[in-house]
């Protein structure tokens, strides 16, 4: 595979931030910084300033851009460097462990950030996100997250405030939707024969109906989660174990064809890939605990449902258990096992059925 140094004359490191983003260049044989750091306005006429003053650095050598943040700060700078032609990549932050004992600033962090992909080859280089049904599943991911968690604290206030005033006969479960919405209605009463004091009444009755109004919310939510993800890749709900939601969120880390170079790149991002471990005769692997821990909860999911009602899958199980495997040790490789069909057929879509049942093939190493 073709290194950086063979394809780019110079790399663009980036530190975005809200109001202004930092800008350094370096090569792409030495590392050695060239230009910069220099500081322009995240703003339109900001972006079009720093192009310019990348490429009449540069003069004329092909650049690569690496720039933080490409999801959320840096995503209308990506859009402007892919329409005047720069290569970009996404990095992530450097560790606490790397900026020890050598300071913190945003020129430092741009630096960090162009020769973070000095290292790597192209095929290793992560494209930013893009596609406009993406951008819907994202938001829709988002505004679902928020009003999860809204309606699990509005639960969680009425499940205090029953507990302590007495309001249904049985306080040891959780609420139900059910008698929720017989605290919504209003009429309220207490085991002992004491009256209820208005302002108990109201605020009860408010959180029981706000969570009722989030419920609803959240069930419309979940069907245009379904209609875009029908919409735009319907052969994913195919596949044993996936659901609109987590469909959604395997879309959006995936993006678009040709993102990754293979499925151990994708597995990597999940945080799915083996990671090897030991020490003289002793030699293992385990999880991996990084990437983007959304995917890595989907393919969790889909393995969780897949143990329940997958027979291919508990005849795996039960294998793998004979063999002595430990439970996290099956899960990784079925982790790996699912990762490596999701992409498959993302990227080359459904695959003609064979003769023979499928078998889950050994994992292999990202």
């Amino acid at each position: 595979m073709p290194s950086i140094a063979e394809v780019y004359d110079y790399v663009v490191g980036v530190d975005t931030h809200a109001k202004t983003h930092e800008y350094v260049i370096v090569s792409a044989v030495t590392g050695a910084v060239i230009a910069g750091p220099e500081k322009f306005p995240a703003t339109s006429v900001g972006h079009a300033k720093a192009i310019s003053w990348a490429q009449s650095q540069a003069a004329g050598g092909v650049i690569l851009a690496a720039v933080e943040g490409v999801g959320s700060y840096g995503r209308t700078l990506s859009d402007r460097l892919g329409d005047a032609g720069i290569a970009t990549t996404d990095t992530r932050p450097s560790s606490k462990k790397v900026r020890r004992g050598k300071g913190k600033t945003d020129g430092l962090d741009a630096i960090r950030a162009a020769r973070s992909v000095l290292e790597l080859d192209t095929t290793e280089l992560g494209e930013p996100r893009r596609g406009r049904v993406r951008d819907d599943l994202q938001v829709l991911l988002i505004s679902r997250g928020q009003k999860t968690k809204m309606k699990t604290s509005l639960i969680n206030a009425l499940n205090a405030i029953v507990r302590t005033q007495g309001l249904l006969p049985d306080t040891r479960r959780r609420l139900t939707l059910t008698q929720i919405r017989s605290l919504a209605d209003g009429s309220l009463t207490r085991i002992t024969d004491a009256v209820l004091s208005p302002i108990i009444v109201t605020e009860v009755t408010d959180l029981a109906a706000s969570v009722i109004a989030l419920t609803a919310e959240l069930a419309a939510n979940y069907r245009r989660i379904n209609d875009t993800v029908q919409a735009w890749r319907p052969d994913l709900l195919e596949v044993v174990g996936v659901g609109p939601v987590t469909a959604a969120r395997i879309l959006c880390a995936w993006s678009h064809q040709g993102r990754f170079a293979n499925d151990g790149h994708f597995a990597s991002l999940a945080g799915i890939s083996p990671i090897p471990i030991g020490s003289g005769e002793r030699f293992a692997h385990r999880l991996n605990y990084g990437g983007d821990r959304q995917l890595n909860a989907a393919i969790h999911t889909i393995v969780l449902t897949r143990r329940r009602v997958d027979e291919e899958t508990k005849i795996y199980l039960a294998k793998r258990t004979a063999d002595g495997k430990s439970s996290r040790a099956i899960n990784r490789l079925l982790k790996r096992h699912v990762i490596r069909q999701i992409f498959r057929l993302l990227e080359n879509g459904p695959q003609p059925a064979t003769d023979t049942p499928t078998t889950i093939e050994a994992p292999a190493a990202a």
